[in-house]
């Protein structure tokens, strides 16, 4: 590969994580504003009816979708490869139809059970004509959901960060006032008015096909079983992978209440909310384009893909090991601006949370290998049932014999564990393996955190947060040094300080 080639893919890589991450950053903030005023207005109990309607409408989604939205993005991005605009039409043709469906399903069964999630949630009928209107809800969500997906397979990612933004923005905008106004009653059709602006916000970019309608083409049914099962086939194997995931959550959570207390249970998630969940966000803005690029080179061009999967492994590490390093320094800091000082007993299960990100960090571009070939076996034996058993065994056997900190050691542990067999599968599986530059990366940054995370053990209190800082301080500096031999980040920065100059060089 030229090295003009490969910086662009550098660039690539860290410019759609910014765009992404900006919105994710966004949304943060108005999500925050707009659960501080709606606590303000809702108080406790209309927060917990919300709560309780948006699980409910959440689960029927991800039951009526099939995962459908998910194997989609491949199948577009694949079809999208080939440059062929009349197969690309008709799948996307295909797929709208089967969200249709989807969300239709969706609606009948929001409809149906109504009456039994009503009482499972309030132990009365007071609120059946609210989950009877969650079913206008549910249905357009999933066709949200469905032109989501089409997006991020046709690779349209600016007008999938503007769309990514509408839900908090509109939140606030929009929900708080009908909350204002009409108070509990306000709740759902909230959640209507919404849900149907962000769906009329993904229709305007989503429908600007390239073919011209006269020549779209029309698919019956046939047409959509016939080329479609492949999608729910693998979309299904998705969504047990979900479904196992959340009764996995839950066990661990009843395990660690039965065992220890409902308290312990707080600091659990507490944990998990500021260490893993804001680098999720992260993954989340990574793979919005890695994964339809990865899924429309993995097929034909197989050695291309693992130089991108590599390249994707070295922005992920030079991006999450500084800010897991941060995490380990500022878990006070991080705590008493999150939480309150009664969660400062969590200061080391945090640290150990946040040095276990970069153990999921170096597993995340190769787990998508498997997304992208739709490897369904994969996927169902190694992804939803080894991962979900693990996961529970390994953290519920630490915090049985060292409870809170054992919480954060479980963690640590079985993020360790994933990387190992993620690194022996792959390359068994795929022929995949860490090239030598990243292997080195590899060990330069983890020799840093290693040594971040150990300093944090030090007596000493201020021995241990220079030790800490300093190396944080470096950390972020070899980063930016790393980022700049492969992007030119000082040639960035001259075509937006001389713009002009840059255009006529390029003319």
């Amino acid at each position: 590969m030229s090295p003009t080639k490969k910086t662009k893919n550098y660039r690539s890589i860290v410019s759609s994580t910014a765009l992404f991450g900006s919105a994710q950053v966004i949304n943060v903030v108005m999500n925050a504003l707009k659960v501080k005023l709606v606590a303000w207005i809702l108080h406790s109990t209309g927060m917990g009816i919300m709560s309780l309607l948006t699980n409910a409408a959440n689960t029927i989604q991800q039951l009526a979708l099939m995962g459908i939205n998910i194997s989609a993005v491949r199948n577009i991005s694949q079809v999208n490869e080939t440059g062929d605009e009349r197969v690309l039409a008709t799948t996307v043709r295909i797929v709208r139809s089967m969200v249709f469906f989807a969300a239709i399903a969706g609606l009948l069964l929001t409809l149906a059970f109504s009456p039994l999630m009503t009482r499972l949630s309030f132990e009365s009928l007071d609120y059946l004509p609210f989950f009877l209107l969650l079913s206008v809800v549910v249905f357009i969500n999933i066709m949200g959901t469905g032109e989501l997906a089409v997006m991020q397979g046709l690779r349209r990612y600016k007008q999938l960060a503007f769309c990514s933004v509408v839900p908090s923005l509109g939140g606030l905008l929009i929900s708080v006032p009908i909350y204002y106004v009409w108070g509990l009653k306000g709740i759902v059709p909230a959640m209507i008015v919404m849900a149907l602006v962000y769906y009329l916000a993904i229709r305007f970019y989503s429908f600007r096909d390239r073919t011209p309608r006269s020549d779209r083409p029309r698919v019956t049914l046939q047409t959509i079983w016939t080329q479609g099962h492949e999608i729910i086939q693998f979309g299904m194997v998705m969504t047990i992978g979900v479904v196992l995931g959340a009764v996995t959550t839950y066990a661990l959570t009843a395990f660690i209440s039965s065992t220890g207390s409902v308290a312990d249970v707080g600091f659990y998630q507490a944990g998990n909310a500021i260490t893993t969940q804001y680098i999720g966000m992260l993954f989340t803005a990574m793979a919005t384009d890695y994964y339809p690029k990865l899924s429309s080179i993995v097929k034909e061009r197989m050695s291309e893909a693992r130089r991108y999967v590599n390249q994707q492994t070295e922005i992920v590490l030079l991006i999450v090991t500084p800010l897991s390093m941060l995490m380990i320094l500022s878990a006070p800091l991080l705590i008493s601006i999150f939480l309150t000082e009664e969660f400062q007993t969590i200061q080391t299960m945090t640290r150990f949370m946040g040095f276990a990100c970069i153990f999921k960090a170096l597993c995340f571009p190769m787990d998508y290998i498997a997304y992208a070939k739709g490897d369904r076996n994969y996927i169902f034996w190694v992804e939803a049932i080894w991962g979900n058993v693990k996961t529970f065994t390994v953290i519920s056997t630490f915090y049985l014999f060292l409870g809170i900190d054992g919480l954060g050691y479980g963690v640590l542990c079985s993020a360790v564990i994933d990387v190992v067999v993620c690194l022996v599968l792959t390359r068994l599986r795929y022929g995949f393996h860490l090239s030598t530059e990243s292997f080195q990366l590899l060990i330069v940054m983890l020799s840093l955190a290693i040594v971040c995370f150990l300093a944090s053990f030090i007596p000493h209190l201020w021995g241990s947060y220079l030790t800490m800082g300093l190396l944080t301080v470096g950390c972020f500096v070899y980063s930016l040094l790393q980022l700049d031999r492969r992007m030119d980040l000082w040639a960035l920065l001259r075509r937006f300080t001389h713009r002009e100059e840059y255009l006529e060089e390029s003319v």
